[in-house]
């Protein structure tokens, strides 16, 4: 009896566990992804928008998925890079891809009546290209290549055959983690973690790559980042590495602590380009006066670089459309648009303060757009999460207390979010002129910045109308004033009128 009676309880066990497979499982959300799309990217419909006041129905025009088309066309110039077979694609200074932005920029300009319109030739310094690479990892008999491996960029070529290297893994880099570790002559793993809104990664602070060097490494291997797979071309001190994303890197680290050696197989073709040339290009929509407002987006950019600074071209052509509909005697000043080369290896802006006696002697303010506009995300464990709001900005305003007070209440007014404090200066392409004139920019540095992942999703069209409605009002309220309002008391920082 008992035989049977244990018997039947295994049968039931067995059949109850055998429903439980058959049965279909609940979906993990049984009312789906409303937010997202198939990519897992948010929605842009899904995004917090701010309606416009009545009075601000001017603005309207500043539409944010206009200028999210702008992003669009700006984002096809670097794939057209990328599908003519440059490793290092996108719209990067000395190359097809920043041409073809030149263009781009130009045709807007005579699109809409630009006056004085002309490119500026800058000589480049030397310019390195990649023309080929190859990395592949082994351990044991398998041979695997990773999604996100990168080389370094800058680094020199390697010798035929490539370089075979041991791979040990040092952490964070630093001087604690090198005991009991030899890595002479093999390939050092340092862990890399973004700063927020700061590219001086922890291995910048560390000092992590002239430090394995001075180990005695043969080559320094990045893992970017706390989530997901970004697949990025950090430097190493024109020495030999390259580059993992995190997923990836994790996977190598894994391997090892488990007792199984890794192995990094790289190669690389490189050379440094002489004699290469870039332009900026200026055009002036006239007003009734002869001081301008100076507006200037920089055009190169590392990959798709929707981000940066894709969205800054967008907003400068955004507001382009809605002065230029504007009749000539309701602009008090001229508006200067600069398609600036770009600081990524280009000239910058320093040529706008090398030469500010004449070049901003007219000039009642300086507007920088660059990354304006991108989706705020949270980590949650290895996933960076998109939200259905606008990451906040750091931001810069050099003028009068009268001019800080217009802009805070434009960012306000078009819930452009700030951080509390006030960043210590420009940065970016406006850096140099800062304080030469009444002067400002918001900006923001997600984790995306310089990655091949900076894609459009990551630019939301609410993003670009705020900022775009935001930067119109303060022109508005700026042309109420005289350029002598707008300046800084000689020696005084700017404070908020009370």
């Amino acid at each position: 009896m008992k035989r049977q009676m244990w018997t039947l309880a295994v049968l039931v066990v067995a059949t109850v566990a055998l429903a439980a497979q058959q049965e279909p499982r609940e979906a993990a959300n049984p009312l789906g992804q409303p937010l997202v799309d198939a990519t897992g990217k948010v929605r842009d419909e899904a995004m917090l928008r701010t309606p416009l006041l009545p009075e601000d129905r001017k603005y309207a025009d500043l539409d944010g998925r206009r200028m999210k088309q702008v992003v669009m066309e700006v984002d096809a110039i670097s794939l057209k890079d990328r599908d003519r077979g440059n490793p290092f694609w996108g719209r990067n200074v000395g190359t097809a891809g920043h041409v073809a932005t030149q263009d781009w920029v130009e045709g807007y300009f005579r699109k809409h009546g630009l006056q004085n319109i002309h490119r500026m030739p800058f000589d480049l310094q030397p310019v390195w290209t990649p023309n080929s690479w190859d990395i592949s990892f082994t351990s044991g008999s398998q041979t695997f290549k990773l999604p996100s491996a990168r080389p370094a960029a800058r680094a020199p070529s390697t010798a035929a055959g490539g370089l075979d290297l041991d791979i040990v893994w040092v952490g964070g880099g630093s001087d604690a983690d090198y005991i009991g570790r030899d890595v002479k002559g093999k390939a050092v793993l340092v862990h890399d973690i973004p700063l927020p809104g700061d590219i001086r990664h922890t291995i910048s602070l560390e000092g992590s790559v002239g430090r394995a060097y001075e180990k005695g490494a043969a080559a320094v291997g990045i893992v970017f980042g706390i989530s997901d797979n970004f697949a990025i071309w950090q430097a190493t001190a024109g020495r030999p590495g390259f580059n993992l994303g995190y997923e990836d890197g994790m996977k190598i680290r894994e391997l090892i602590g488990k007792g199984q050696p890794v192995k990094v197989k790289l190669q690389l073709a490189a050379e440094m380009r002489q004699g290469l040339k870039t332009a900026n290009v200026v055009g002036t929509l006239p007003g009734q006066t002869d001081e301008d407002i100076t507006i200037l987006a920089h055009m190169d950019g590392y990959f798709q670089a929707s981000l940066d600074n894709a969205s800054g071209l967008a907003v400068m052509i955004g507001l382009l459309e809605h002065f230029a509909k504007m009749p000539r005697a309701e602009r008090r000043r001229g508006i200067r648009f600069i398609g600036s080369a770009g600081h990524h290896g280009g000239p910058g802006a320093r040529w706008l303060h090398d030469d500010r006696a004449t070049a901003l002697a007219k000039t009642a303010l300086a507007i920088n757009l660059e990354h304006v506009a991108a989706v705020r995300t949270k980590y949650w464990g290895p996933r960076l999460r998109m939200t259905t709001v606008v990451s906040p900005m750091r931001w810069w305003v050099n003028g009068s207390p009268r001019l800080l007070d217009i802009s805070l209440a434009a960012f306000r007014r078009f819930n452009v979010g700030i951080t509390a404090d006030m960043d210590p200066g420009a940065s970016g392409e406006a850096g140099s002129l800062a304080r030469d004139v009444p002067m400002m920019q918001v900006i923001t540095s997600p984790e995306i910045k310089h990655t091949e992942q900076d894609t459009p999703e990551w630019v939301p069209s609410a993003g670009l109308e705020q900022m775009a409605r935001a930067y119109a009002k303060i022109i508005d309220e700026v042309n109420k004033l005289d350029r002598k309002d707008l300046m800084p008391a000689q020696g005084a920082s700017t404070q908020a009128a009370r």
